[in-house]
């Protein structure tokens, strides 16, 4: 009786470590995926920052 409940408790500790894992990879893909969006757009304004004192 107690070897199934601690099997049961180490299966739902598995499952929640691997879920956290799961979330904390989200995060980050999330987090560099705004990161990648920001640098465009710096990179973008520096371009148009260029051309505007070159065309004037």
């Amino acid at each position: 009786m107690f070897q199934g409940m601690s099997e049961k408790k180490i299966k739902d500790r598995v499952l929640d470590s691997t879920a956290k894992d799961k979330k904390e990879i989200d995060d980050w893909m999330a987090s560099a995926s705004g990161g990648k969006i920001l640098g465009a757009i710096v990179v973008l304004l520096g371009i148009w920052l260029v051309v505007r004192m070159f065309w004037s």
